[in-house]
């Protein structure tokens, strides 16, 4: 395969959503259903973008939430409702791991990484499905590239880590 400046990528639509594409270049004027494809592409990476840089989390957190969510893939879905996947996966990491009294290796994340897992888990449930998205694809890019868990190596990921937390910091 050649690589061009732009590269041709086609896909058939299911008529639902095809229906919405046309709808949405009529909206906003582009003129065309596969140039509105373009231009929702570009506003669905440009949301996780922002939605990516409004999450703060220490270097602590964020080791702890790359040990749980410890996978190079995605899954191809949003949580609508409720608290969002790494809340979830993250929710049932620490409650594991606080059951799990008869593995004396085998300690809380709030032991292993100084965390407060409660605060945690608070400021995960208050993410928005586009920023729940957004934290599950900077932590699988994480995994798939060179995954140093340092304020620097989340950084080339997108994430915004601090070496600690500001006292008085809203959260």
């Amino acid at each position: 395969m050649t690589e061009t400046a732009n590269p041709r990528i086609q896909a058939r639509l299911p008529e639902y959503l095809a229906t919405w594409l046309t709808g949405r270049s009529e909206l906003m004027g582009t003129g065309s259903h596969n140039q509105q494809a373009v231009m929702e592409l570009g506003l669905w990476q440009t949301a996780l973008e922002h939605e990516l840089r409004r999450i703060r989390l220490t270097l602590p957190q964020a080791r702890a939430i790359a040990a749980v969510c410890n996978d190079r893939t995605l899954a191809p879905t949003i949580t609508a409702s409720g608290p969002g996947q790494v809340f979830a996966a993250c929710y049932d990491a620490f409650r594991i791991a606080r059951e799990r009294t008869h593995l004396p290796d085998m300690s809380s994340y709030a032991a292993q990484f100084g965390i407060d897992e409660q605060a945690l888990l608070d400021y995960l449930g208050s993410l928005g499905p586009a920023a729940d998205a957004a934290l599950r694809d900077a932590l699988a890019r994480w995994w798939r590239d060179d995954h140093e868990d340092t304020v620097e190596g989340f950084a080339r990921v997108g994430l915004r880590v601090t070496d600690v937390e500001t006292p008085g910091e809203a959260r």
